[in-house]
């Protein structure tokens, strides 16, 4: 059910029709957050991933040189 489904026409009340809006408003506000958390630590996860690659380069041009 989304919120267009509980408008006028339902049999829910004024406060039950209101606390359901604000319910469905947090849990897409916590659907952002859980999004940007996720994108944060794929991000730090790259960084990781191109420090330690750029060590094991340097270190196999070391033994080359």
């Amino acid at each position: 059910m989304d919120l267009s489904s509980v408008g006028y026409g339902s049999a829910l009340t004024p406060e039950v029709q209101a606390q359901y809006a604000v319910q469905l408003l947090s849990t897409a506000q916590q659907t952002g957050y859980i999004a940007g958390d996720i994108i944060q630590d794929t991000v730090e996860i790259s960084a990781e991933a191109l420090a330690k690659y750029t060590e094991e380069l340097t270190a196999s041009i070391e033994k080359l040189l």
